[in-house]
């Protein structure tokens, strides 16, 4: 009996110290192994490892799970597919049982029936598939087990559940055996996991590649969500990783290369070098350093702790950089032929990891790559990117950065991509001015004008403020703290979600301004340090900046992160008085700079609270308001010789909504419209000057000057001209000593024509009053025609639907410069337009539905009105591109002004106006542009658009042969234009030269008669119909002038008309015509 009590103690015994091995691995760990991450077996979980969380908990409270996986993949280079087995342990840290588990099948995303698809349906699109992607291959499982006996799963699209033989209790482990596969392929949706042809060679890209488990946390449970093409999330832990190339391949990957000697042995590295291809061509034809072999492999082993992700790019055409900051190495992977400008790659990232760990806290791996991968992604120790310098710069140190902020700082990018996106953005800035200064390093221009014009721009305001105060202006910033998934639906950077980048690092840059630089840092360094290899949320960021300040910043992130609030100040000066206006809701402490009319300068701070930041600064009482609570802020400042001026935050950093009355003097600059891209201005009103040129037959030689400006293209925006009419070159290149001799023997008074002409446009916000309305006013007098008008516009948020309503008022003085003499002079044409416009997409198509209405308004002389409906459609099937216009017009009216009538062919008078190449007989002949008893050469596209038809009177006769009617135009008609076009089928050197080409079909009805219940049958016209070919050609290079509007030069061949002129010999005969700009 004793002997079999004690056999039974034994027994329990063992399994006791079984059960203990199981929970306590990692004491096991630490008895056998001394930490070293860069070689096997896995030390992520042992307690000398600084970087484990349980090592350095950022609370008493906080926990995370555990992973280790261990994976042997195969990917064949003729089928792409990756064919992979994956044993991953798994430890559950949390006080919670686990029944079930969740794993990402991230590829799974890029296929029929996703839910990618579903949101890509919602905004238009049709996504084209691969031929592996359109049989619903991304990530396929063949087996999965626990000890050996399959579990039982369930798939719903990009996740995977599984449901465990046995609970798993707290600081249990479990591991799964997984045997999948995954396939690359190139369908038309934007996706990490990439294949490309690489001058003849294959170039991978295997990113979220392996079945991934889900995140279990406290704030979630299972972070399971649908992949929809943006951000993820996952665990931290090791990663011992096998890849099986065949053996001309270049690998670079997370993790420590275990066995370098065996697949890049030092000879084989020499050849590789990138230096010994720093003059090679760019884009030629790469060499051959190792040849492909069939059935010739390499197996690269690769080790990894302290991260959660493993990813890898392979391209046989990589040759390598180098470079060393203390012990961590850098390496560039270049492709050949771009390697002539990746000289600089390998040194600038190491430039990059230094900066970041002496700011932000020390890089904690042993190296970081960048890649020539056309790319723009970060994975923990590997960037996969694109360009060449100095144009890759940004992108370099943005991809790099997200190792701090994504990598070792591993907050759920889905839930709230700004705590990685944002926050790296800011440091794309930060890293870039202390690397290369304040300004974007660029290439010189060969161009000298540009050389000569185009000015440097800073880094702060490309990659932070330019596009924050775009969209903060306009009220457009949206909540940040929102789901990456969740921005109005959008893809890509739409819907707001871009301010997950910008905002976020604009409200970093100005945390650092409210708290000052030191304690800023020290507070940024401290966020880093407490959540480095853990996993935080937006609320924890807050929390550990506010204790660690111990500053109350709760107003500071409630405005900046949870509300729409946006900053705007003003600041006015009377005598020795400064007058402070918050117009907005956000408030901030105030620093700004008087400058002495001695020209001294004096620097003050206002707190908002009762915090002040170190400062050099005079301090000034406090500003404590909010909201409506204390707009005003006014302080008496005795300065000797008088205050010149007074500016706000001269260092820019504040976001200031509208800039240009944060100077007393109103921020204001004046520049040549050089008419080369740039951003706008974000700290100033500009206004730009430039001379403009026209001519035409009447005016001749027009010497005009035009001046344009406004704010952020959003606030009083103006664009007037002004011309002196010299009658140089009147009508022709023959012109004598006086000008009142030249003269064109066409030109019945030549001497009549205007002496000036002007025009001038302005246009504004009614923010105060209403988002998304614009106040326009115009007035101009050109071309012997007064015109005025005044328009209100109201557009919904996501510009779909608009409504105008235009007062409009036309007066004609002078006939000299008219195409044809349907224009009666000196008559007032008043008149009331109502637009209503919404635009629409739907897959593979888009398109535009408006009502239009027209009505005689006070004071003019003129009695008619009309109501139009037009609905424009564009749609693609297959390589063909249909583009469709149905347009319907119902006019009444006893006294029709004939410039605004309906027209037949093209445009009526008043459209042609708003040309400056048809408002006046010019540079198009005008002969082909009068009308005539045949069709002519000229077409401006307008009315009911039956091109075939321009110039031609349109005669309807009454049974006795007699002439009825000219319908030319009319007050009512309807039509169906249809093009075709067929450019894709063309020559590629006919393409490449901006040439279009297209089929056309044009038919319509019209009538000059007032429609009735009786009439309406009989008042139209026989139905004319057109049909032909025509083309177009884009002229969009002006040289150096980047910002010139494309010019559309069209050329159309009607070849059939059904109703031809009597002077035509048969219904389809050559006809041409031309006309600037498409038909429709």
């Amino acid at each position: 009996m004793k002997n079999i009590l004690l056999s039974i103690s034994l027994v329990l015994s063992t399994l006791t110290f079984a059960q203990d091995s199981l929970n306590n691995t990692r004491s096991n760990n630490d008895i056998k192994e001394k930490y070293d991450p860069l070689s096997k077996p896995n030390t992520y979980q042992n307690s000398d490892n600084p970087n484990y969380w349980k090592n350095k908990m950022p609370n008493k409270a906080y926990w995370q799970q555990d992973v280790y996986y261990n994976i042997k993949a195969t990917i064949d280079e003729e089928t792409d597919i990756i064919t992979a087995t994956e044993k991953l342990t798994y430890t559950n840290n949390s006080p919670d049982e686990l029944d079930v588990v969740y794993f990402h099948l991230y590829q799974n995303a890029f296929q029929p029936d996703s839910y990618l698809e579903e949101l890509q349906f919602q905004n238009g699109n049709k996504p084209k598939y691969g031929k592996y992607e359109s049989k619903k291959l991304g990530t396929t499982i063949d087996n999965i087990s626990i000890d050996g006996s399959n579990v039982i799963t369930e798939i719903d699209n990009t996740i995977l559940k599984v449901y465990l033989p046995k609970t798993l209790k707290p600081n249990m482990s479990i591991t799964f055996d997984i045997a999948f596969k995954t396939y690359f392929d190139s369908g038309d949706l934007r996706r990490r996991m990439t294949i490309f042809n690489s001058w003849g060679f294959k170039h991978y890209n295997g990113v979220h590649w392996y079945p991934r488990i889900c995140v279990y946390d406290a704030k979630f449970g299972w972070t399971k969500d649908q992949h929809l093409g943006k951000e993820f999330y996952g665990n931290f832990g090791g990663f011992d990783v096998e890849l099986d190339f065949a053996s001309d391949f270049v690998v670079g990957a997370t993790g420590f290369l275990l066995n370098r000697d065996e697949v890049l042995p030092k000879e084989l590295r020499e050849k590789l070098d990138i230096k010994n291809f720093k003059d090679k061509e760019w884009n030629s034809q790469p060499s051959i350093i190792t040849a492909y072999k069939k059935g010739e492999r390499k197996i690269w082993k690769f080790h990894a702790e302290n991260v959660h992700d493993f990813s890898f790019t392979a391209d046989p055409t990589y040759r390598i950089g180098e470079a060393w900051w203390k012990d961590k190495v850098c390496y560039s992977l270049a492709q050949e032929p771009h390697s002539s400008r990746w000289q600089n790659a390998a040194e600038y990232a190491a430039k990059i990891i230094q900066v970041f760990s002496e700011d932000f806290g020390n890089y904690t791996y042993h190296k970081m790559i960048v890649a020539d991968a056309r790319s723009g992604m970060e994975y923990p120790m590997l960037t996969l990117d694109s360009g060449e310098d100095p144009g890759y710069r940004g992108l370099l140190v943005h991809e790099i950065g997200h190792n701090w902020f994504f990598g070792q700082v591993g907050n759920n990018e889905t839930y709230r991509a700004l705590l990685d996106e944002g926050f790296t953005q800011f440091l794309t800035a930060w890293g870039l001015i202390k690397i290369d200064g304040e300004f974007i390093i660029e290439n010189k221009p060969d161009d000298s004008y540009k050389a000569k014009f185009k000015k440097p721009t800073k880094a702060i305001d490309s990659r932070v403020y330019n596009a924050y105060i775009k969209d903060a202006t306009k009220y457009e910033d949206p909540v940040i703290a929102t789901h990456s998934d969740c921005f109005n639906g959008a893809l890509s950077h739409g819907g707001g979600y871009r301010h997950v980048y910008y905002k976020t690092a604009s409200m970093l840059y100005n945390l650092q301004y409210v708290l000052g630089d030191k304690l800023f840092l020290d507070a940024m360094k401290h966020y880093f340090n407490t959540w480095k290899m853990a996993h935080p949320y937006t609320e924890d960021f807050r929390n550990t900046i506010i204790q660690y300040t111990k500053v109350d910043l709760n107003w500071f992130f409630d405005q900046w992160l949870e509300s729409t609030k946006r900053i705007d100040y003003s600041v006015k000066v009377k005598e020795n008085t400064v007058t402070f206006n918050r117009k907005s809701r956000m408030q901030m402490p105030i620093d700004f700079t008087v400058l002495a009319k001695n020209g001294e300068s004096h620097s003050y701070h206002i707190p908002n609270n009762w915090f002040i930041k170190e400062t050099s600064a005079k301090i000034l009482p406090k500003w404590h308001g909010w909201d409506l609570i204390h707009p005003e802020y006014s302080i008496e400042i005795n300065i000797p010789s008088g205050i010149k001026e007074v500016i706000i935050d001269p260092t820019n950093r504040l976001a200031d909504a509208y800039m240009p009355d944060n100077s007393s003097k109103y921020n204001t600059t004046y520049s040549l419209d050089d008419k080369l891209w740039k951003y706008p201005d974000w700290k100033n009103y500009e206004i730009k000057y430039r001379p403009d040129i026209w001519w035409n037959n009447y005016d001749g030689l027009k010497l005009g000057l035009n001046l344009n400006g406004g704010y952020m293209n959003h606030h009083h925006l103006f664009d007037a001209t002004f011309w002196i009419n010299t009658a140089i070159t009147q009508d022709s290149p023959h012109y004598h000593n006086s000008l009142k001799n030249v003269h064109h023997e066409n030109i019945e008074n030549p001497d009549d024509f205007d002496q000036y002409s002007y025009r001038i446009d302005y246009n504004t916000n009614l923010d105060k009053i209403t988002l998304n309305t614009r106040l326009k006013l115009k007035t101009q007098f050109l071309a012997g025609l007064h015109y005025n008008k005044i328009s209100l516009t109201k557009s919904a948020k996501n510009g779909n639907n608009k409504l105008s309503v235009d007062f409009i008022s036309l007066y004609r003085t002078n006939s000299g410069y008219m195409l044809n003499n349907s224009w009666d002079l000196r008559k007032m044409n008043n008149r009331i337009d109502i637009t209503l416009e919404h635009k629409y997409k739907y897959i593979n198509g888009s398109g535009t539905l408006k009502i239009f209405v027209q009505s005689s308004s006070l004071a003019s002389e003129y009695d008619y009105n009309k109501i139009s409906f037009s609905a424009k459609n564009n749609k693609e099937v297959e390589k063909l591109k249909i583009s469709t216009r149905a347009f319907v017009q119902i006019g009444a009216g006893t006294n029709w002004a004939e410039e605004s009538k309906l027209g037949l062919a093209g445009a009526n008078n008043e459209e042609m106006m708003s040309s400056k190449f048809t408002r006046a007989d010019g540079l198009i002949a005008s002969d082909y542009k009068s009308y005539r008893y045949n069709t002519n050469h000229f077409h401006s596209s307008g009315g009911l658009n039956l091109r075939g038809y321009s110039g031609y009177f349109a005669p309807e006769f009454n049974e006795d042969g007699s002439i009825k009617s000219f319908d030319y135009n009319g007050t009512s008609g309807a039509s169906l234009n249809t093009e075709i076009d067929f450019t894709y089928y063309l020559p590629y050197t006919i393409r490449e030269n901006n040439i279009t080409s297209y089929v056309f079909a044009d038919a319509g009805i019209i009538t000059s008669d007032n429609l009735t219940r009786e009439n309406y049958k009989d008042a139209f016209s026989d139905l004319r119909a057109d049909a032909g070919i025509g083309f177009t050609y884009t002229l969009r290079n002006f040289g150096p002038l980047e910002t010139v509007n494309p010019l559309v030069i069209r050329f159309d061949m009607p070849l059939f008309l059904n109703r031809a002129p009597a002077s035509d010999n048969e219904l389809l005969e050559m006809r041409w015509l031309v006309g600037i700009n498409k038909a429709f």
